[in-house]
């Protein structure tokens, strides 16, 4: 797959090169083969809320989420923020806008939930995580999409999801 990853924000302005870059991603034993400007590096290891990899064979531990259309990657004590852009990016961010207006959060691609963090009741928080989806190898923590209660789940730990399902809803509370 590739993408177009875009510095967004936080220490942007200390990334050497342009702000956008074509990154390429594809199954590789038990990792993948990430290749940034022609380089190829093979990486292995865990992405959920704390992410442990090997990179190029060296230990790197960081923390990678969602924040709205951002990826915010804390490493070393620093905050990066980067923006994914495919040409897919519209049509997805329409549907993203629309499901995010009705509070709801839905498989980005087929996988399996492996973990649900809130329960029918529970008051969520924008932006935090709220149900963890597996899928290449990867875990995804995806955030609750409005600050609200949880007043639908759709899934539990183990259930495997298409892309789209419905995992989640949250319901704004009224003033």
């Amino acid at each position: 797959m590739k993408i177009l990853l875009e510095h967004a924000g936080a220490h942007a302005e200390h990334a050497p090169g342009p702000t956008e870059r074509e990154i390429e991603i594809a199954p590789a034993g038990d990792g993948f083969a990430v290749t940034l400007e022609g380089t190829e590096t093979t990486v292995v290891g865990a992405v959920g809320l704390a992410t442990r990899a090997l990179i190029g064979g060296r230990p790197v531990e960081a923390s990678v989420r969602r924040e709205g259309d951002l990826v915010v990657v804390e490493l070393r004590g620093r905050r990066y923020e980067y923006r994914v852009r495919d040409a897919r990016a519209p049509r997805i961010a329409r549907r993203r806008q629309a499901e995010t207006a009705r509070g709801e959060i839905h498989a980005p691609m087929p996988g399996l939930v492996v973990e649900v963090l809130a329960a029918v009741g529970d008051f969520v928080e924008a932006g935090l995580p709220v149900v963890v989806v597996e899928a290449m190898k990867m875990q995804n923590a995806l955030p609750a999409p409005l600050a609200g209660r949880v007043t639908a789940v759709a899934v539990a730990a183990g259930t495997p999801v298409e892309s789209g399902a419905l995992l989640l809803t949250v319901t704004p509370e009224e003033e």
